[in-house]
């Protein structure tokens, strides 16, 4: 048996420079999934769930941080990757904190523009007091 470190290890307690490809990418990866959560999910009027989406954003930014101390450890220049994770995540963080922003002025009657998404109930059924007229065959001709 050999003394050596896995890869993932170095001589220290921070982790090798493959350890800090992993947090790089890992936190690249989160950051991707976090925008287009941000982007596509149904948010349907209620403000928390930006919340939520928010914090998968910073987790994202975070992990990727946790690469930059390693790649430091190592005495090699920081990954593209990391700094990509970094604007992926911010940029998930202004969406949301934008879309919280549609949806609470919105209940004070001021609509900022924004995808019918974020802002619609979802629901397919109408409201309360709606009336909804139902058409008969039209003729043709």
């Amino acid at each position: 048996m050999s003394d050596s470190n896995p890869w993932w290890r170095g001589d220290d307690d921070i982790g090798g420079i493959g350890f800090a490809r992993f947090l790089a990418w890992s936190g690249l990866a989160m950051g991707l999934t976090a925008l287009v959560i941000a982007i596509a999910a149904p948010l349907a009027g209620q403000p928390l769930r930006t919340v939520w989406i928010t914090g998968f954003g910073a987790a994202a930014m975070w992990i990727a941080y946790l690469a930059v101390p390693r790649y430091r450890a190592e005495g090699v220049r920081l990954s593209p990757v990391v700094a990509s994770a970094m604007i992926v995540g911010g940029l998930t963080i202004v969406i949301m904190i934008y879309a919280f922003a549609a949806i609470a002025l919105r209940s004070a009657g001021v609509e900022l523009p924004a995808p019918a998404h974020w802002v619609d109930d979802g629901s397919v059924a109408p409201r309360p007091g709606e009336v909804i007229q139902a058409r008969g065959p039209q003729p043709v001709g």
